[in-house]
Parts: C-alpha cells; structure tokens; sequence
C-alpha cells in the first residue's frame, strides 16, 4: 500500500504542476485586469478571487506537509478581490505555490520524508478541488474574453500527461 501511496502523490504532483498549472496559466496570460476581478453576478468569485482561493488552498498544504502541521478553520468563503493585481502577479504568485508544493511532496515521493505522514484522501482532495476551480477559471476567462484554449488539441490532455509521468 505505501508504494501505492507514493505513487499516487506522484501521479498527483505530475496532475498539479504538469497539467493544472501550465493550463491556469495559459487562462490568465493577457487577461485584462477588469476581467480578472468582474463579478458576472453578485454571487459569483471573480477569476482572480478564484485564483487566490486555489493558492490559500495550496499553502495550507504546503504547511501541513511541511511541518507535519495542523492548519485551522476553513477556507470556504476565501475568495478575495484584489482588483490592482494584474494576471501577471497572479501568474506569478500562483506558479510559486504549485512549485513549492510540488518541493514538499517531492521529498516525500523521494524518501526524505516519512510517508506515514502522507494522507491519500487528503491529496486528493487538493487536486479534485483545484481541478474543479480550475474548469470555473477557464470557462468564465473563455467566456469574457472570448478565447478557445483548446488544451487537447494542443498537448495538455490526459494521454499526455500519462507519457510524461511514466517517461520520467
């Protein structure tokens, strides 16, 4: 079970930072600052709110694993608007969190770190919760400024990902 673990935050670390970020990337380059922080209803995060979510998100788990550490309350309702940050800040700020959660469960993966500290639910609930506000990023980016990313068709798909995580 542990090298399926290991795996399985492999697998996952690849998911994140090889498939994820490459496409929040690609969402939020030349997106016009007022487009970053609209809210298309009262009730809706803005992109970038969306954006800042994902990153608190990371960084509790950059803490916990870190530190072997225990994080408090919840980040349901983070969804701030920081309406002067350009999406090349958010790009850049969300680009260190994924890179310093992939440094943190790297030395897992590579036996730095005791794995019995590893939480399968818990990982996976990162990357199906940053998966899920990644669909929202896209679609209201593609929406509002009128652009077809078309991530299939130019590489950033599953059969991709899974040459790459088993050629390394």
């Amino acid at each position: 079970m542990r090298n399926e673990l290991l795996e399985f935050t492999r697998i996952s670390v690849y998911r994140m930072c090889e498939n994820y970020l490459p496409k929040l990337k690609i969402a939020l380059d030349g997106v016009d600052i007022e487009v970053l922080w609209k809210h298309e209803k009262e009730s809706l995060s803005s992109i970038g709110g969306i954006v800042l979510h994902i990153g608190q998100h990371i960084q509790r788990h950059v803490i916990k694993y870190s530190n072997s550490g225990k994080v408090e309350g919840g980040i349901e309702n983070y969804f701030p608007d920081e309406v002067a940050t350009s999406s090349t800040d958010l790009i850049q700020f969300i680009t260190e969190r994924f890179n310093s959660w992939r440094e943190v469960m790297t030395d897992y993966i590579e036996g730095y770190k005791d794995e019995k500290n590893l939480d399968m639910f818990d990982i996976y609930h990162l990357v199906e919760h940053t998966g899920y506000h990644l669909g929202q990023i896209i679609d209201r980016t593609q929406r509002l400024m009128d652009k077809n990313f078309q991530f299939v068709q130019n590489g950033i798909n599953e059969r991709s990902l899974k040459d790459l995580i088993y050629r390394d």
